[in-house]
């Protein structure tokens, strides 16, 4: 190849280069005018909402565990009679208030039944700070702080109560002992009693509410040696509800994130309202809260099919069920837009009841419970060395903080 060849064909290369850069710089490619077209019809399309097809209604009822099986024990239970209130018309008058106080033996008559006259005093043994009951109906000797967190513990109540309050401000257990100069299980003993404790208290005092408005979410949570069958390490929710005026804590669940723990939550926030009574819910964009809301305030409704003239038989939600749903659009883990839709009920019905309250449709407030959860639970936070073990576990701390 001579020198002439050599020089052309760089001389050919250079310009081809030239071209190609010039049309790149200018925004000109090989057709780019049709690329650019069908981009902008596409994109276009896309933008396009369609119209939202009104709720036709499920052919079959959702099904409720908690509700199956409230019912399944309302029909295995047999009423108790009363048993007879003791008179004791010899000696002298009883000074102790014992009506509160009940036999814990399970086995007697008078098991579970209050003010009946078969509780009495019987005074402080080795001189102890708490009191000694006795059944006379069975025998049975008690101390009053029976099934409480105080039973056969030598430590001061004090002590205790301290305890459990630095444990309800997200301190991990070793630390408590440490403090405390006790053992780490009789720490983690008083753990699981106070939240049994606060579990019923809860359950006692929370009833027969009604609210107008209601917020429920879902937060992640970390875990450490929880290695089931079938189930990833790690891997719980924490799901919660509020009301939006008192800020009153309904109810919590941990689990999954299933329709099984949203229909959970929803019954836990069902059963503490008045019987009828079906306030306003919002939620985030996670689609199982309709299904669970769907469950528990939804009826039979029959309509007449245009196409077959049959009689459709569909199962919709209540005229009173007002449900809403926030929407946030993340990127890179920052939230880029928000939205809100109107699941069930009017829009003019949820505008109107918000305006009331000069509220807007917004989980706000069960937003705040979680960012307070954060800092109080261990496994709830972002960056947090303390993980909590087990399911069970998170759910009495979360109940005792629930309570405290």
């Amino acid at each position: 190849m001579t020198v002439q060849s050599v020089i052309r064909i760089s001389l050919g290369v250079i310009l081809v280069w030239q071209i190609w850069f010039l049309h790149i710089r200018m925004g000109v490619r090989w057709g780019g005018k049709r690329k650019r077209k069908r981009a902008k019809e596409r994109k276009g399309s896309k933008g396009k909402k369609k119209p939202k097809k009104p709720f036709e209604g499920l052919t079959r009822k959702p099904v409720c565990e908690q509700c199956a099986a409230e019912a399944e024990k309302q029909e295995q239970e047999v009423k108790r009679e009363p048993p007879p209130k003791i008179e004791r018309e010899r000696g002298r008058k009883q000074e102790i208030d014992t009506s509160r106080q009940f036999c814990p033996e399970t086995e007697c008559r008078y098991y579970g039944w209050l003010d009946r006259g078969n509780i009495i005093s019987n005074g402080h043994p080795s001189g102890g700070p708490w009191r000694q009951l006795k059944c006379v109906a069975c025998g049975k000797y008690f101390q009053e702080t029976i099934g409480t967190v105080f039973y056969g513990s030598s430590i001061l109540a004090e002590d205790i109560m301290r305890a459990i309050a630095t444990l309800c401000e997200g301190m991990s257990p070793r630390k408590v002992a440490r403090i405390f100069k006790v053992d780490k299980d009789t720490v983690l003993s008083w753990l699981v009693e106070a939240a049994k404790h606060s579990e019923a208290v809860i359950g006692y005092m929370i009833h027969n509410l009604e609210l107008t408005q209601v917020q429920m979410d879902e937060l992640y949570a970390l875990l450490s040696g929880m290695r089931g069958e079938g189930e990833k390490r790690g891997q719980c929710w924490v799901w919660t509800a509020m009301d939006s005026f008192s800020k009153l804590w309904l109810a919590v669940e941990v689990g999954d994130r299933s329709l099984g723990m949203a229909q959970r939550l929803v019954h836990g926030v069902v059963s503490v309202l008045v019987p009828g009574v079906v306030p306003m819910f919002l939620t985030d964009q996670l689609a199982s809260y309709g299904k669970a809301l769907l469950t528990h305030s939804g009826c039979w409704v029959e309509r007449v099919s245009e196409k077959s003239e049959r009689t459709l038989r569909r199962w919709m939600p209540v005229e009173q069920l007002r449900y809403a749903q926030v929407e946030k659009k993340r990127r890179r883990r920052k939230i880029v837009a928000v939205t809100t839709q109107v699941v069930y009920g009017t829009k003019e019905a949820v505008a109107s009841a918000l305006a009331a309250v000069g509220h807007k449709i917004n989980t706000a407030f069960i937003d705040r419970l979680n960012r307070t959860l954060r800092s109080h639970v261990p496994g709830l936070g972002r960056r947090e060395e303390g993980l909590a073990k087990t399911k069970e576990g998170l759910l009495g701390r979360l109940q005792l903080v629930m309570g405290y």
